[in-house]
């Protein structure tokens, strides 16, 4: 199984100069944020040109990341609307950038917003139609959707059975696993939960590590995530796409996971 390893680019910092820091890191891909400050759509497509230019000259490939607090599940309609037409965008630019996978986060907490199942229901409904429309758009744009798992407790409009309705309710729409926020959610049962459960779907992974309460984006080895039972899954499941490496520690952190988790990966063949 070949596994090709990746970089988040850092929104505080222009593209194209993430692009060359990752490259010269070491990484095979470079996963570009569509966030802002500094790599919205708008952005990204007057940089369209140097941004194909340096992917090709560097041989790296590229997928794309959207920033976690679009709000799909809002029963504001009209701010839900707005939502779905700027992430139209972030697929436009994705389909200028040629980047086969676009990642969108199941993620909705706000206000009082899952404290009753009237609330849930709602908040699902509307994200799964979101979803749909998305997952239109994005075909006819030759981008796959993927939907990533976020740091919650098993509850209110997060958890694994409300994130496996939106899977269920949009077939089109691909998997992405965030492990550490899996871990957070219920520990190494529930990242073996998400594995078992979606890895027909599963496309793209997310690493870093933490000690099962807060989202720290720590270097792996550094928490408190057991990553040989995470490779043992992986290898029982044949899993051979991509995974980034989400450390926001120091890039050098981010190096040594990386080198951390193929040595364990050798080791436990």
């Amino acid at each position: 199984m070949i596994i090709k390893f990746g970089m988040l680019t850092d929104p505080i910092k222009a593209v194209p100069e993430e692009i060359i820091r990752i490259k010269r890191l070491g990484f095979d891909y470079v996963e570009i944020g569509i966030e802002e400050p500094l790599a919205t759509p708008r952005i990204l497509t007057r940089q369209r040109k140097r941004i194909m230019r340096l992917l090709s000259d560097n041989e790296m490939g590229a997928i794309g990341h959207s920033a976690y607090w679009v709000q799909f599940g809002s029963a504001h309609e009209k701010a839900r609307r707005g939502w779905i037409e700027e992430a139209k965008d972030m697929i436009r630019v994705a389909s200028q950038l040629e980047l086969d996978l676009l990642n969108f986060h199941f993620y909705g907490k706000l206000g009082r917003v899952g404290h009753t199942q009237e609330s849930v229901n709602i908040f699902l409904e509307n994200f799964s139609n979101a979803m749909r429309e998305l997952c239109q758009f994005s075909k006819r744009k030759r981008v796959e959707l993927m939907l990533e798992n976020v740091p919650v407790a098993d509850g209110g409009t997060g958890g694994i059975r409300n994130f496996s309705k939106v899977m269920e309710s949009v077939p089109e729409l691909n998997c992405h696993l965030d492990i550490a926020h899996a871990f957070i959610e219920g520990g190494m049962e529930r990242i073996k939960s998400y594995l078992t459960r979606f890895n027909e779907r599963l496309v793209h992974i997310h690493i870093h590590d933490n000690h099962g309460k807060l989202d720290e984006h720590l270097p792996l080895g550094a928490g408190s995530i057991n990553f040989k039972s995470v490779i043992k899954w992986l290898r029982q499941i044949e899993y051979s796409r991509t995974i980034t490496f989400e450390v926001f520690s120091a890039y050098q952190d981010c190096v040594r996971s990386r080198e951390y988790f193929k040595k364990l990966w050798e080791q436990n063949k």
